[in-house]
């Protein structure tokens, strides 16, 4: 199975125009000379900003929505981040497919773990403390605002996030598995709430409130006193 890339491009007008394919420079190249999108004929391409490998079509095509959902200062500054390479494996903790937090960002101390667990719980330091301020973050400012909303134990008043794991006896699966509880926490506030749009009742819904209120009102009339 090909490898699919996402790209993008800056045009002339200065707008960005996102794609995936399978081969950058020929479907650039495409872009140019007006045998490509139809958007990049009205606008003629200036340069490549950037690009990512995706494992396959599918992959690709959900990083290309997100990206388009984007503002175009915020497509900038994630193909500025694609180019200074910064999300080399083991350097960043990926969130999605636009957002990843550079490790340097997050603190990570080996502590001893704390009840049963043998002879070795109490002399290794394997269990994992993390700590994550989500101000000083590099995360987008709508991720931000969203965890500071979040209802979580986790999240301290001043807004860091703390883990401890210590689940396994080993330090390094520890560590890993406070990065992936804190790469859930983050990633489960990537999806924006659906705004809820009031809509009016029906004639229907209408008609059925007010017989219902009628059979009601008839049950507690035969309730009253009987007079003979």
């Amino acid at each position: 199975m090909s490898a699919w890339y996402l790209y993008l491009i800056e045009c002339q007008d200065g707008s960005i125009y996102t794609g995936i394919t399978v081969d950058v420079a020929a479907r650039y190249a495409a872009h140019a000379c007006g045998k490509g999108a139809r958007y990049t004929r009205s606008h003629p391409p200036k340069r490549l900003l950037a690009s990512a490998e995706y494992p396959d079509r599918s992959a690709a095509l959900k990083a290309e929505h997100e990206v388009k959902c984007l503002t175009p200062e915020a497509k900038r500054a994630f193909a500025i981040s694609l180019a200074s390479a910064e999300r080399a494996p083991g350097t960043v903790l990926e969130i999605s497919a636009r957002v990843a937090i550079p490790l340097t960002e997050i603190e990570l101390h080996a502590i001893r773990a704390q009840g049963a667990g043998g002879q070795n719980v109490n002399k290794v330091s394997s269990a994992i403390h993390l700590r994550f301020d989500i101000g000083a973050s590099s995360l987008p400012d709508d991720y931000k605002e969203r965890l500071l909303k979040l209802s979580d134990q986790r999240i301290s008043r001043e807004g860091v996030v703390v883990i401890k794991a210590q689940q396994f006896r080993s330090q390094e699966k520890n560590r890993e598995a406070a990065l992936q509880r804190l790469q859930e926490l983050i990633a489960g506030v990537a999806a924006s709430p659906r705004p809820r749009k009031p809509t009016r009742p029906t004639r229907s819904s209408q008609k059925k409130r007010l017989d219902s209120k009628s059979k009601r009102g008839e049950i507690k009339a035969l309730r009253g006193r009987v007079i003979d």
